[in-house]
């Protein structure tokens, strides 16, 4: 296509091929909406793709994901695409941890009411006192109570538990290790307001919500190919390599988007799903400077994840996934129990480090010498097992860092330009940044754009 040429585009244009982007075209494609999904790279996945390693073949992802039974809109995703069946999760919440000094413990929960399904875990969990256990209904009558989320947006989650009658040991046991797997941040850092709609939704609204769920393929298998053929059968399109270089404005109304080879999309409804720094690129300096809702966007910055991929001769647990206490790295991924793949390595391991600030900027090396010597601390069976390769992945800007005051800057979902609206994990969505976060703003824009294309079409 020559450059500056016009490409009509009736329907809607969806910027980024994440779960936001995908969530949100295959929403529109179920209506019978064309609709064109546009990825600057050459995959699509967002920040939760994978790819082959090229010497294992393992497939790899960027950053390991658990799911949880309270990820209404992602299992709504999965379910319209037809790949639920590729997302296996437990019977009831199971989460084996290990530490120091042959320590094991284990959160094992009954099938009863919540949060009686929790309790019966916590009343049996080994690493927390018995004081501990008593100082838990604490926690549970303050997410009863009616606590205004502003006023939560402004303490740390440590500050909150503090003022709950939580111990030091309770924290680095429990709640430091639920922080970090869901919010990616420090608990001195990170607020408690998405701390606490986490544990509502999870761990307080039904037993079956704070079920683990696993992939048990690749992530970008998961969603991508089936996302795909979903838009395409709907008269869409997929653009990919096809970087954006500006919004098309005609005063307060988007009018398309402009590619950075020339060519111009032509679309009055634009759904972006990009990262805060990359959105702000795409709209004129004068309108950024103008808007405090496009100001406070400017403000918002990411906290990193480090995912170490080992490859031993041997397995050294026979868990899929296990909590790390006392140590840097949080979680263990056995990732060959994991993957339904009879090719895949046996031995073949991945951490992660989640918050990694203080670690984002280590050489590799360092990194893995780190690792290696805290799993010899937790599983003896490392010792006899042969390291035959590793990789490390660091994620610089995983996800939006949810540190006090930040929930009041998130965007809402309806932007100050008409037709033009905000998606993706970082946005507006009440939760933090998960996969969860991101289906829930794909599908609240779906909605947005279909009202907005129902108001403007005539009926019969």
């Amino acid at each position: 296509m020559p450059p500056h040429s016009l490409t009509p585009s009736k329907d809607v244009v969806v910027l980024g091929g994440g779960f936001a982007g995908l969530s949100a075209a295959t929403a529109l494609a179920e209506r019978g909406i064309a609709v064109t999904v546009v990825e600057g790279r050459q995959i699509l996945g967002g920040r939760a793709f994978s790819f082959n390693d090229p010497d294992s073949k393992d497939s790899i992802d960027n950053g390991q994901h658990l799911f949880m039974g309270c990820y209404w809109e992602t299992i709504k995703f999965l379910k319209r695409i037809g790949t639920l069946d590729k997302l296996h999760f437990q019977s009831t919440m199971f989460v084996p941890f290990a530490g120091p000094r042959g320590r094991r413990a284990k959160l094992s929960c009954w099938p009863l009411p919540a949060p009686w399904h929790l309790y019966s875990g916590l009343a049996r969990l080994s690493t927390l006192s018995l004081a501990d256990r008593w100082r838990l209904r604490y926690v549970e009558q303050a997410l009863k109570a009616e606590t205004s989320m502003e006023a939560l947006d402004q303490i740390t989650v440590d500050e909150w538990l503090t003022r709950l009658h939580q111990s030091p040991r309770a924290k680095r046991h429990l709640w430091d290790l639920i922080t970090i797997a869901t919010l990616n941040e420090d608990p001195k850092i990170a607020a408690a307001a998405p701390f606490v709609t986490v544990l509502r939704h999870a761990f307080f609204s039904a037993w079956d919500a704070s079920r683990m769920g696993l992939s048990v393929v690749g992530l970008s298998e998961l969603y991508v190919p089936a996302a795909i053929k979903k838009i395409e059968k709907a008269g869409g399109r997929i653009l990919t390599k096809s970087p954006v270089e500006r919004l098309g404005l005609a005063g307060n109304q988007v009018t398309g988007v402009i590619l950075r080879d020339g060519r111009r999309l032509a679309a009055k409804r634009v759904i972006s799903t990009v990262p805060p720094n990359a959105f702000i690129k795409l709209l004129p300096q004068e309108v950024v400077e103008k808007e405090p809702y496009f100001q406070r966007i400017t403000t918002l910055r990411y906290a990193p994840i480090i995912s170490i991929h080992l490859w031993f001769d041997r397995e050294i647990t026979e868990h899929r996934f296990v909590g790390l206490l006392d140590t840097t790295i949080q979680w263990l991924f056995n990732r060959y129990k994991i993957h339904e793949n009879p090719l895949a390595s046996k031995g073949h391991i991945s951490l992660t480090i989640s918050g990694a600030h203080a670690y984002d900027s280590w050489p590799e090396k360092k990194i893995l010498t780190l690792a290696l010597e805290e799993l010899r601390r937790l599983f003896p069976e490392t010792e006899q097992a042969t390291l035959l390769r590793s990789r490390v992945i660091k994620e610089h800007a995983a996800t939006l860092s949810p540190s006090v005051g930040v929930e009041a800057l998130r965007p809402a979902h309806v932007s100050p330009i008409n037709g033009l609206w905000v998606g993706g994990d970082w946005s507006k969505t009440g939760l933090p940044a998960t996969i969860e976060s991101a289906c829930v703003s794909g599908h609240a824009c779906a909605d947005l754009a279909m009202s907005f294309i129902n108001k403007e079409t005539p009926h019969a």
